[in-house]
């Protein structure tokens, strides 16, 4: 199981991935990643919201406070920008060349 450890240099494409079907607040974002993963990715909102905040500050994700039902707190939710499904797009094309390779390593597979 990881809990933040070993995602550290995966976690802008794992956020970015989990906004790309749609606007979530951050505890939405973890439940979804735990659930994709079958709980082997639990993200701690000591890494999470840094994260998030680290995407904005970057033109990634944008956020906007939305306010649920009376007497609720309200949400802050993020959404993917153009600039983060150009990086999506970017870093799915890495992993699927990485993913290939390490596959002819590992398993000794030859390019066809």
């Amino acid at each position: 199981m990881f809990v933040n450890n070993g995602i550290k240099g995966n976690m802008t494409l794992i956020l970015l991935s989990s906004l790309m079907d749609g606007e979530k607040y951050g505890y939405e974002i973890t439940k979804e990643i735990a659930r994709l993963t079958n709980d082997e990715i639990l993200l701690k909102e000591g890494s999470l919201y840094p994260a998030l905040h680290k995407l904005e500050k970057e033109g990634l994700t944008e956020s906007f406070w939305q306010q649920q039902e009376p007497g609720k707190p309200g949400r802050k939710y993020y959404r993917i920008t153009d600039n983060g499904r150009k990086t999506v797009e970017e870093e799915r094309k890495k992993w699927s060349s990485f993913i290939g390779t390490m596959g002819r390593i590992i398993y000794g597979e030859q390019n066809s």
